[in-house]
């Protein structure tokens, strides 16, 4: 096995590849080993990333067509500039020190403030924690719910709903986003490169993006982004500005969206994640008919602060 680490951006081939390794692990563990925001930052230039690979011999070799052969790649490791990691390890190589190997680079790379994901936790995930000396410092949890019956949303006074209008609502959309999630490890940092990067996605649907707007001032006061890829629907995400917390807001935003999955989008099911410590919005979830399906969970060094 040889190991290397690189920077942004991935040859297109080995992008390729890693794409091909995180679909057979997910075939097999019935979990996605790699984030949307891994994938999407496989292709194009994102500096501060650092991609980890791991072949089954030397490095993929230079074909004909001048482009690098990735065919033997059997591992890859991403580590974001926030210090926030994940791996994954082609099913055929695993029990063999790949993913050992990996974490020790991403470790290597990332010290103390390496975060790295465990998607679904799955068996072998906190032995593999422990021999490095990683303990858990974050869970996220992935909620489902099945076709049933809702009430209806019950809005605010002075707050009326639309949908987002790209290139008029993007400003205000981030502002609001970074607001919502100050203190939110990923989601909270969003950039304008990263809003347009979802917005060029083939599942992304302005229809399916609602805000909710204070009728007197226009200002944006939340959002829920609905999603649907290969049917299934997700409540992407749900953010309310501080300045109209504590209205029902953010249970009016969710019922919008979750009726638009349902109802206008067809999805039978509908899916999303949320952080272990936001009781309130887990315990709305909950209330509306969703029940945990997994358990992501973050580890880091144990001396970490």
């Amino acid at each position: 096995m040889t190991l290397e680490a690189v920077p942004s951006p991935l040859p297109s081939a080995t992008a390729a590849a890693v794409t091909e390794v995180a679909r057979a692990a997910a075939q097999s563990d019935g979990v996605n080993p790699l984030s949307e925001r891994t994938l999407l930052h496989l292709d194009g230039e994102h500096p501060g990333d650092v991609h980890v690979l791991a072949y089954e011999g030397d490095p993929g070799t230079i074909e004909v067509s001048g482009l690098q052969s990735a065919r033997n790649l059997i591992g890859y490791g991403a580590l974001s500039p926030d210090g926030s990691a994940e791996l994954v390890v082609t099913p055929a190589a695993r029990r063999q020190g790949t993913g050992t190997a990996l974490l020790r680079m991403l470790l290597d790379h990332g010290g103390a403030r390496l975060r790295v994901w465990a998607h679904g936790r799955l068996p072998g995930s906190d032995e593999l924690a422990a021999r490095l000396g990683l303990e858990v410092t974050r869970e996220l949890h992935f909620l489902r719910r099945t076709r049933a019956s809702l009430p209806e949303a019950v809005w605010p006074d002075g707050i009326a709903v639309r949908t987002f209008v790209p290139g008029q609502d993007d400003a205000a959309w981030l502002e609001v986003n970074s607001q919502a999630f100050a203190d939110h490890p990923e989601q909270g940092s969003w950039t304008a490169a990263d809003l347009a990067e979802r917005l060029h996605q083939p599942w992304f649907d302005p229809a399916g993006l609602f805000l909710a707007v204070d009728s007197a001032s226009g200002a944006v006061a939340g959002f829920h982004w609905t999603k649907v890829e290969d049917g299934v629907g997700e409540v992407y995400v749900v953010g309310v500005s501080p300045n109209y917390q504590g209205r029902g807001l953010g249970k009016a935003l969710t019922l919008v969206g979750l009726h638009h999955l349902q109802e206008e989008r067809g999805s039978d099911e509908i899916v999303l994640y949320v952080d272990g410590t936001n009781t309130a919005a887990r315990g709305l979830y909950i209330s509306l008919g969703f029940t945990t399906a997994a358990l992501d969970v973050q580890f880091g060094p144990s001396n970490a602060s």
